[in-house]
């Protein structure tokens, strides 16, 4: 697939996303629940292969590995992938999670990592909700990537199941948060924030500068901001739209460099 067809493709998959959700009157609470009460409760699972089978059903029996490494060669090298292959190392849905999780790890260390820029420039107070929209932004950065991949839809749901569970994750261990009836009510919260910013930032993306400046001030300023700082972050996302725009998937799916930084070693339990 040619690199300049990549967010032309998604920006489509977007539009008929946001002209069907337009149809709808309760779109946002209908996938809060299906997420929370399926997705969610399968992503629990989802560190067994068996867990993530229902996944791939979407793709072909002939399609259902992906690339193996080319750097194991020789005797020793067929045997370590012969052994991945019996323990489903290369399965699509194992794959996705390894990816996703590097994926996430960037995402999700964005603040800290430009903390000057989104608390000093853009004006973001800094607390869990300013974590939350900049983490969330640049997951929907990089599902709006991932949709025009194959096997993108497997990849979209460990990519957001990674999201969901270090939010819960943070809210019990760093924040100190024990009482399950609180985290649900904030994990509902966050799911319906979820949804909708993933609308609104699609329909900004098909549509005009105007649209996602509406969209980034709703979700990410909380109706605050000035017009000078709300410009800069329309500048912000579709300069990194155009740069993913640009990479093949070899460098993407590997995270190879994604927002200008690079993933560090896995961590046991996002959010830790």
């Amino acid at each position: 697939m040619a690199p300049s067809s990549i967010i032309a493709r998604s920006t489509l998959q977007a539009a008929r996303n946001v002209a069907r959700a337009s149809m709808t009157k309760n779109f946002t609470a209908i996938n809060t629940r299906a997420f929370a009460t399926s997705s969610w409760n399968r992503s629990k699972q989802a560190s067994t292969p068996s867990a993530t089978s229902s996944e791939s059903k979407d793709s072909s029996p002939a399609s259902t590995t992906a690339a193996e490494p080319k750097e194991a060669t020789g005797l020793y090298g067929g045997f370590l992938r012969s052994l991945a292959k019996v323990t489903g190392h290369y399965t699509v849905s194992q794959t996705a999670m390894r990816s996703t999780h590097r994926f996430y790890e960037i995402c999700a260390a964005q603040l800290q990592d430009k903390r000057s820029f989104w608390i000093d420039t853009c004006g973001l107070p800094d607390n869990f909700q300013t974590w939350f929209s900049i983490t969330h932004l640049h997951v929907w950065l990089l599902m709006v990537r991932i949709r025009a991949e194959n096997h993108g839809k497997v990849f979209q749901q460990q990519l957001v199941n990674h999201f969901f569970h270090d939010i819960e994750d943070r809210m019990r261990y760093n924040h100190k948060i024990s009482s399950g009836r609180i985290i649900s009510t904030y994990m509902h919260d966050f799911l319906a924030q979820f949804h909708g910013g993933v609308l609104a930032y699609d329909e900004g993306m098909c549509k005009d500068d105007p649209i996602m400046a509406a969209a980034l001030w709703r979700n990410l300023f909380t109706s605050s901001g000035s017009p000078e700082q709300i410009a800069t972050l329309v500048d912000y996302v579709r300069k990194e739209l155009q740069v993913l725009d640009t990479m093949d998937s070899d460098d993407f799916l590997e995270a190879r460099k994604l927002f200008g930084t690079e993933a560090g070693p896995l961590r046991g339990v996002p959010g830790k």
